[in-house]
């Protein structure tokens, strides 16, 4: 795959003057516009957050196909397995090249319940379902524990790195470029702006994670990156 880039964005996003940042984004050379699961934002507990159904349905009404949606990523475990499905994932997959990130989840910041749910008996529910492969979709895992690289391997698909080192992000380039037609990415997420000490020979897709929802600061941060 050739370097793509793709955005992240903050939570307070829809709060304001939303369609015209869409239409923004949609005029640059951007793959993807993602949008994160929490229930609380990660830049401030008394900030607003989309919810991300309703934010993935807004911003498909305006995009219209001309661009990539996607969720980086869905907490596999925030939920129980039939409401994980039911609401998300097959609503996720019947949109035209979806990128579908999953992941375990942590607590760095929120408290969220845990079902425990078995991420190899997602993957496999996702890529055998008719949607996967009529729709384009694209799956990817949020992580780097070692059984999360070996399904990479084993259903050949994608994973995600939330900013972390260049070695470990090499690491992941190794493995995953062993993998024949890939159903995902390689990519990794770092905050808009910061200097980008993974800028290599690397062929990877690189997610911006976008902080601040003020219109002119964040077309100022997305001309800066897509100058």
């Amino acid at each position: 795959m050739k370097k793509v880039k793709s955005v992240l964005l903050p939570g307070e996003f829809f709060k304001n003057d939303f369609i015209v940042k869409t239409e923004k984004l949609m005029s640059l050379d951007i793959d993807t516009i993602y949008l994160f699961d929490h229930g609380k934002n990660p830049a401030g507990s008394d900030l607003d957050v989309y919810e991300l159904i309703d934010g993935i349905y807004k911003l498909n009404e305006v995009v219209n196909g001309q661009i990539r949606l996607g969720v980086c990523v869905l907490n596999i475990n925030a939920r129980p397995f039939q409401e994980l499905f039911d609401e998300y994932i097959y609503k996720f997959l019947e949109i035209k090249n979806f990128k579908l990130g999953i992941g375990t989840g942590d607590d760095k910041f929120e408290k969220r319940p845990n079902f425990s749910n078995d991420i190899e008996k997602i993957i496999n529910e996702i890529v055998n379902s008719n949607m996967f492969s009529q729709n384009n979709i694209s799956l990817f895992i949020g992580g780097h524990s070692e059984k999360k690289l070996q399904l990479i391997k084993k259903y050949s698909i994608g994973i995600n790195q939330w900013m972390g080192t260049k070695k470990l992000f090499e690491e992941k380039e190794s493995i995953f470029t062993q993998i024949e037609n890939p159903k995902g990415n390689l990519s990794l997420c770092f905050k808009a702006g910061k200097p980008n000490f993974f800028d290599s020979e690397l062929n990877y897709e690189y997610i911006h994670i976008l902080k601040d929802s003020n219109r002119e600061i964040f077309f100022e941060t997305i001309d800066n990156i897509f100058r």
